[in-house]
């Protein structure tokens, strides 16, 4: 995964997956594509994904 330049963020989380990346992805195509990269590597079972549609609030610096 980090070889992938549009991985932005990777945490460990609980509950129902083990991580959490951030992407950005310049179109629909590209993320189908990079979902496509992760489903392949080996150890990942399955990928849930969601598109941000707007962001609200970003106190990232």
């Amino acid at each position: 995964l980090s070889e992938l330049p549009e991985l932005r963020q990777l945490a460990s989380v609980s509950g129902e997956f083990d991580y959490m990346a951030l992407l950005r992805a310049d179109t629909t195509a590209r993320l189908d594509a990079l979902l496509d990269e992760i489903g392949d590597i080996d150890g990942v079972l399955r990928t849930n994904s969601s598109v941000v549609l707007a962001l609200r609030v970003d106190r990232q610096t």
